[in-house]
């Protein structure tokens, strides 16, 4: 008798430690599915803003857009993307940005501004050229080149908009990501730009 009332106990004991342990297994899947619902809802949140950011953009940049080849795209896990023909930014031959370039940038910035967390990262592109007159006496090559103009748009964003220099990336690519043919003049046109991507 006793030793039936023992195991009857044990019984119980197991079955109690056994509802514990489902118990718990069903509060961690409820605890990962919250957090799942979280995180879409995050997501969601930041792919609207990143609309509301191209949508801003394209209204600021129209005249650009629709005359001067400006682009603004999204660029999936890398943000928005603004591409800036070096037409725009740059006179010819110089790393100096120019005042039609200026105004463009303000326009970016101030969309840029109404985000607080958006992040920036500035990328020079060259043709494929080598660096010629003027500019191979400060520029060793087109990597130089493209990181001195993507630097020359990160200073107007800095020193001139006021965004925080700790928000901006900046890199040189010359010509390793060319989006046309470096063979003809209207290539190499289009291979010379800065692409800004704007982040949240």
């Amino acid at each position: 008798m006793k030793r039936s009332v023992w195991m009857l106990g044990l019984l119980v004991l197991m079955s109690g430690c056994m509802s514990t342990q489902h118990y718990d297994e069903i509060m961690g899947s409820v605890s990962d599915v919250n957090a799942l619902k979280n995180s879409d809802r995050s997501q969601d949140q930041r792919i609207r803003e990143l609309e509301n950011v191209v949508k801003d953009l394209q209204s600021s940049l129209k005249s650009e857009i629709s005359t001067q080849g400006v682009k603004v795209s999204s660029a999936s896990d890398e943000g928005v993307r603004v591409t800036l023909p070096e037409a725009v930014l740059f006179s010819s031959g110089s790393v100096q940005i120019n005042a039609q370039g200026r105004k463009v940038l303000s326009n970016v910035a101030l969309v840029v501004l109404k985000g607080a967390d958006n992040s920036i990262r500035i990328v020079g592109h060259s043709d494929a050229l080598p660096v010629s007159g003027e500019l191979k006496t400060r520029f060793a090559d087109n990597w130089e080149l493209s990181a001195a103009r993507a630097a020359a748009v990160a200073r107007v964003f800095v020193w001139g908009a006021g965004i925080e220099a700790n928000r901006i990336r900046v890199e040189g690519r010359g010509a390793a990501d060319p989006v046309a043919d470096n063979t003809s003049e209207k290539g190499r046109d289009q291979n010379r730009r800065i692409e800004i991507f704007i982040a949240s």
